[in-house]
């Protein structure tokens, strides 16, 4: 796969997330949610031994890393992980969709678009 998730370095994620993605007017700047609900992370590998620092999205040896992390827990185990990426120009955007389409090719990944009320 050309395409991996990571919270932790050479541990690939599994669990497909769900992404909200928002664009500004002119286009291009942008932001992408990812909500990752039970992650394999959680699972495959020792969670208390590992610190959780980062998302890195990783398209051949390219990576987009993010720092803004969230773990939710429920019943005092951790539940799930949101990370936000900031895109503040056009390449940053324009690498992000890159890594989308390559990733959304191999995991199914559908997108839809909801229009604005505004």
């Amino acid at each position: 796969m050309n395409v991996k998730i990571q919270f932790i370095d050479n541990i690939d994620e599994k669990t497909i997330p769900i992404i909200k993605l928002t664009k500004s007017k002119n286009g291009k700047t942008g932001t992408a949610s990812f909500l990752f609900i039970e992650p394999t992370l959680f699972i495959d590998v020792n969670f208390s031994d590992r610190t959780i620092s980062h998302l890195a999205l990783i398209l051949n040896q390219k990576k987009i890393i993010t720092n803004d992390i969230e773990i939710s827990f429920k019943n005092g185990k951790p539940f799930l992980i949101k990370a936000i990426f900031l895109f503040k120009n056009s390449k940053e955007w324009f690498d992000f969709l890159s890594f989308m389409n390559q990733y959304s090719k191999e995991t199914g990944l559908s997108f839809s678009e909801t229009k604005s009320s505004f």
